[in-house]
């Protein structure tokens, strides 16, 4: 509970909130044993963790989809940055974890399993608070069959409390309390605004000179996106089109509002298996083809890791003398 103490425009100046790794790491009994070889525990508990979450969204998108649309969806999201963060990500930002949680908090219907969940994946990245708007969304679909024609339906208290969706709500609230609480006792923050590199000042500039980051955050899966938002037009549904909308344009202020375009971005991928299921629900034609050129754009495109500068990291054997480094502490020593 001290104040992490560091340059505030550093990764390492912001982590006073994000407290499941380091905790994950104290229940495993992984600390600084002096040479830091214990750390790389870490890292590949993280890379493990891809297995069991290609695992859950396959299981997730077999309930409403064909295997052939599955396999599609997954080897496109496998061939960007939310696939490859769990290995690429050696430098401990902690993202996979986050992105796993949020996923997790998706594939249970259980409300204590849900719970807990996200609540992890608040404390792993204040990121993924934002990003439980788009999952509530997905719940709130998931419950009425994807037939949400306005939010005045849930006029009944009573009723809305009994949802599984409304988890997702107390799951924020609960996340914003104890950060006050814990600010205001221990004096912890997370530095914004001038100089910090989290500021509204940056968003101008970063549209200007980095706005290829949008696209490259996911690739193909805009394509589903754009899709998804004609088939609710054609439909008629005002409440949808708006609500996925405006999720999709405050998460990209808030990712160009920062450094690091593309992890930021990349918490709003609930939003994009949202968009598929919205695709499968109202498709009026045979989408093989879409599905195919989705997965093409994906796997085809040398991905592009946008953080205030272009980084291109196509697949992490290129980034070996990276890597060296480890590698050789680890065999060598």
């Amino acid at each position: 509970m001290e104040t992490v103490r560091g340059d505030q425009e550093t990764h390492g100046g912001k982590i006073d909130f994000r407290f499941t790794v380091p905790l994950l790491s104290k229940l495993l009994g992984i600390g600084d044993s002096g040479s830091g070889r214990n750390v790389i525990l870490i890292y590949l508990i993280q890379s493990a963790l891809l297995v069991p979450f290609l695992f859950f969204l396959m299981k997730l998108l077999l309930r409403r989809l064909a295997s052939g649309t599955v396999l599609y969806f997954v080897m496109g999201i496998s061939s960007i940055y939310l696939g490859k963060a769990f290995f690429w990500d050696y430098d401990f930002w902690f993202d996979a974890f986050a992105y796993f949680f949020l996923l997790l908090g998706m594939y249970l219907k259980n409300r204590i399993g849900i719970f807990l969940t996200l609540t992890l994946a608040c404390w792993t990245d204040e990121r993924a608070v934002i990003a439980l708007a788009a999952v509530y969304l997905f719940h709130l679909l998931s419950e009425t069959d994807f037939e949400l024609q306005s939010f005045w339906q849930f006029r009944d208290i009573k009723d809305w409390l009994s949802r599984r969706s409304s988890i997702v709500l107390v799951v924020g609230a609960g996340y914003l309390v104890v950060r006050l609480f814990l600010s205001n006792r221990y004096g912890l923050r997370t530095p914004v605004g001038h100089g910090s590199g989290a500021e509204l000042a940056l968003i101008p500039y970063q549209l200007k000179h980095r706005l290829s980051g949008i696209y490259l955050t996911f690739e193909g899966l805009w394509l589903l996106f754009i899709a998804a938002i004609g088939l609710l037009a054609k439909r008629g549904n005002l409440v949808l089109i708006v609500s996925m909308v405006s999720i999709i344009v405050v998460q990209t202020l808030v990712s160009y509002a920062v450094y690091d375009i593309s992890r930021s971005l990349t918490y709003a991928f609930p939003l994009m298996i949202t968009a598929v299921l919205i695709i499968n629900k109202y498709k009026t034609a045979d989408l093989k083809y879409l599905y195919m050129g989705v997965m093409a754009l994906c796997i085809l495109m040398p991905t592009q890791y946008v953080i205030f500068y272009p980084r291109q990291i196509p697949w992490t054997i290129l980034s070996y003398e990276e890597l060296k480094p480890v590698i050789s502490f680890l065999l060598l020593r």
